[in-house]
This record gives structure tokens, C-alpha cells and sequence, in this order.
């Protein structure tokens, strides 16, 4: 499960990206992240993979709070949670379904 608890993230700027974000999305449930340019979408996905920090709040995946996690504990967080990115993060010289299909298994083969 993950959950997000009164998160908010201000950036040194002044700029709000997130306030009072709380949501929880159950274990196996598939969800899209959507909204227009500047909504706080790849500050929520950031936050989650802990790629950085909230201002305020807690981030829980399985019960564990994300924040408290040492930095080589993240490798182990970031395989928990399937996150496709659709910039650059993609495999140049494959399409979106190909990517997704080469990563999926690629994770299968690394389970045998």
C-alpha cells in the first residue's frame, strides 16, 4: 500500500508544488498519474521514490515510512514501485510498449 499523509513540498523558491496531498492506493491496484504542466505530478512520483523530500508530511509504502529510510535502503524502495516515466527515461531506440514490454521482462528473468 501506499499512502501519502498531509504531504507538501515548497521549494526554496517559494514555489508550492504539493499542498496537503493525502491519498492511498492499495497493493496491486494499477493507477495513472494525469494533469495538466505544472500540477505536481513528477514532484509527487519524486517524493515517492524518494528522489526528494516533502516539506511537511509522511510517505508510507507498506507501512514504512519512506523518509526514515537509510540511502542504501532506496535501491530495495525504488523496485517496490513501477514508475514509467514519458521523457527521456525511455529506451531511445524503443517505443513506449517496447520499453515497458523489455523492462517487464527483464524483472521476470531477474526473479528465475
Amino acid at each position: 500500500m501506499i499512502e501519502f499523509k498531509a504531504v507538501n513540498k515548497k521549494y526554496l523558491d517559494g514555489t508550492v508544488a504539493l499542498k496537503d496531498v493525502n491519498f492511498s492506493i492499495d497493493r496491486g491496484e494499477f493507477v495513472f498519474l494525469t494533469g495538466p504542466s505544472g500540477a505536481g505530478k513528477t514532484t509527487l512520483i519524486k517524493l515517492l521514490i524518494r528522489e526528494e523530500l516533502p516539506t511537511s508530511g509522511e510517505i508510507l509504502l507498506d507501512g514504512v515510512d519512506v523518509l526514515n529510510l537509510d540511502r542504501k535502503e532506496l535501491p530495495m524502495l525504488r523496485r517496490k514501485v513501477g514508475v514509467i516515466f514519458q521523457d527521456f527515461k525511455l529506451l531511445r531506440q524503443r517505443p513506449f510498449l517496447k520499453t515497458s514490454l523489455f523492462l517487464l521482462k527483464f524483472l521476470v528473468l531477474r526473479r528465475m
